[in-house]
C-alpha cells in the first residue's frame, strides 16, 4: 500500500462526479450550529483565535524530529497523570494523620477518609507518585489489615474531537479550563508527523464541570469546524496505542448520496473498511455525513491525510477522526445522537407541555412545589397571606371529559395536591 505521504489527492472522485453546488451542505453536522448560544469569555476567545481555515494535514509543513517527540513526550506525560488513588480495607478508626504517615514518602495535595467504608481518597503530586504507590503498598498490611490500592475511577473525563489541525495545546488548554479546573487535558498528534490529529481529551475535577463543558462545547464554532463532544471510559487510555482512533466521520456529503455502498467503493481506493456506513441508513432523520471504520489507527490516519477537503460529487467534504476506543457502528450512534441535540438546541425553549404532561409531571415533588408555589402561604412558598376570617380561593383546571386508552385516572397523577384537586381529578378521565 502506498504510504499517507506520497498520495496525491485528486480533485473529483470519479464513481461519485455529480452535478453538485460548491456551497456547505445545510443538513451536515458542521452546518448545524446553534444560533444564539453565547460563549464564555475564555472559550469565545480560544474559538476567536482559529487556525488557518481550510488547512489539512497534507497542507502542513514537516516538523523536525526533535517538536515531533516534543509533542509526543508531552502527551505521554499527561496521559499517565492519574494522580489520584484510593486506599481501601483500612481500620475503621483510621485517621488523616494516619493515612499521611502510611504516605509520608509521597507529597498529599488532598486526603479524605470514608471511615465508614474503610476506604481513603487521596491525591498525590503527580502520576508518577501514584503509580509508585501502588506499586510499594498494594496488597501491604495496615494494622493486621491487608489493603488495596488502586488508581481513582473517573467519570469526568471527555474528548473532543473535529478540532482544527493547528490549534495548539495552548489553545486547547484555554477552551476547556473555562468550565472548570481540569485535572489533565493533551492533544493527540500524529506519531509519523507530529502534527495534531484533530481530538483531545479533558479530565475535570468535578463531574458538574465536566457536565457543562460538554453541554456548552457541543457544536460550537471553531474555525470552520464544529466541535464534537464525547464522555469517554478512563479504562480506553489505559495505553498509548488506544489513543489512536481508527474511525473517520465523513461529513458534508452531497445530499444526493444515499447508498453506503458507494461510500464504501469510495473509501476503498486506499484500504479497504472494515465499517462504512451513512447517517440516514441508520434510521437517522440527518443526512449529509457517515461513518468509516478501518482495520489500523494508521490506516486511518492515511486516508484523513489523503481524502480530507477533497471533492465528492462536485462537493468538499470534510473529514475527522472520532473518538478512540470503540466501534464505527457505536460511534455512528453517538453523533446520531449528538446531532439531534445540537438540533434540539437550535430550537430554543422547549413546547408548552399539555395537560397530561403537566397532570404526569405532579409526581415529581420538586415540580409539584413550584407549581403550587404562587398557592402557599407566607414568604416561604412565594404567596401571599390570606386575610383573616377568609377562605383561600383556588383555581379551577379545566380538565377534558376524555377518557385516556389506558383507562387511568387523573387523580393518581394528583395525590399531592389533595382537598379539592384530589375529590375532582377522581372524577375525570385523561
Amino acid at each position: 500500500m502506498a504510504a499517507a505521504s506520497s498520495i496525491q489527492p485528486p480533485s473529483v472522485h470519479s464513481p461519485l462526479a455529480r452535478v453538485s453546488a460548491l456551497s456547505p451542505v445545510m443538513d451536515s453536522p458542521e452546518s448545524r450550529q446553534p444560533e444564539d448560544e453565547e460563549a464564555p469569555a475564555a472559550a469565545a476567545a480560544a474559538a476567536s483565535q482559529p487556525s488557518e481555515a481550510g488547512i489539512c494535514l497534507r497542507d502542513l509543513p514537516d516538523l523536525e524530529p526533535e517538536e515531533v517527540e516534543r509533542r509526543l513526550a508531552k502527551t505521554r506525560q499527561e496521559l499517565s497523570n492519574r494522580r489520584k488513588i484510593l486506599i481501601k480495607n483500612l481500620p475503621p478508626d483510621t485517621s488523616t494523620q494516619e493515612v499521611h504517615e502510611i504516605l509520608k514518602e509521597y507529597e498529599l495535595k488532598y486526603c479524605f477518609v470514608d471511615r465508614n467504608k474503610g476506604t481513603a481518597f487521596v491525591t498525590l503530586l503527580n502520576g508518577d507518585q501514584a503509580q509508585d504507590a501502588i506499586r510499594s503498598l498494594h496488597h501491604s498490611t495496615v494494622r493486621g489489615r491487608l489493603i488495596n490500592v488502586t488508581l481513582q475511577p473517573t467519570d469526568s473525563l471527555l474528548c473532543l474531537t473535529n478540532l482544527p489541525h493547528t490549534f495548539t495545546a495552548q489553545q486547547f488548554e484555554e477552551l476547556v479550563r473555562t468550565y472548570g479546573n481540569i485535572e489533565r487535558s493533551f492533544l493527540v498528534y500524529s506519531e509519523l508527523t507530529g502534527h495534531s490529529k484533530g481530538y483531545g481529551f479533558v479530565e475535570y475535577m468535578k463531574k458538574d464541570s465536566a457536565s457543562r463543558a460538554r453541554s456548552e462545547l457541543l457544536g460550537r464554532p471553531l474555525g470552520d469546524r464544529s466541535v464534537m463532544v464525547q464522555w469517554m471510559d478512563v479504562n480506553q487510555l489505559s495505553h498509548e496505542e488506544k489513543l489512536h482512533s481508527r474511525c473517520l466521520c465523513v461529513d458534508r456529503l452531497p445530499l444526493d448520496l444515499c447508498d453506503s455502498e458507494e461510500l464504501t467503493q469510495l473509501f476503498s481506493e486506499t484500504y479497504k473498511p472494515t465499517f462504512c456506513q451513512l447517517a440516514q441508513d441508520e434510521g437517522s432523520t440527518v443526512r449529509g455525513f457517515g461513518m468509516v471504520e478501518y482495520e489500523s489507527a494508521e490506516q486511518a490516519e492515511a486516508v484523513l491525510t489523503e481524502m480530507d477537503r477533497t471533492l465528492v460529487g462536485g462537493q468538499e467534504v470534510r473529514l475527522s477522526l472520532c473518538s478512540p476506543g470503540t466501534s464505527g457502528r457505536s460511534t455512528l450512534a453517538a453523533l446520531i445522537a449528538a446531532q439531534g441535540m445540537i438540533l434540539s438546541n437550535r430550537k430554543g425553549l422547549l413546547p408548552e407541555p399539555n395537560l397530561a404532561q403537566l397532570l404526569t409531571s405532579m409526581t415529581n415533588p420538586a415540580a409539584l412545589q413550584i407549581l403550587m408555589r404562587p398557592y402557599h402561604s407566607g414568604k416561604r412558598g412565594g404567596g401571599h397571606q390570606c386575610p383573616q376570617g377568609h377562605k383561600r380561593e383556588y383555581p379551577q383546571l379545566a380538565v377534558p371529559d376524555v377518557a385516556s386508552s389506558d383507562g387511568a385516572y387523573i387523580g393518581q397523577h394528583s395525590q399531592g395536591l389533595g382537598g379539592q384537586y384530589a375529590d375532582y381529578f377522581k372524577r375525570k378521565r385523561l
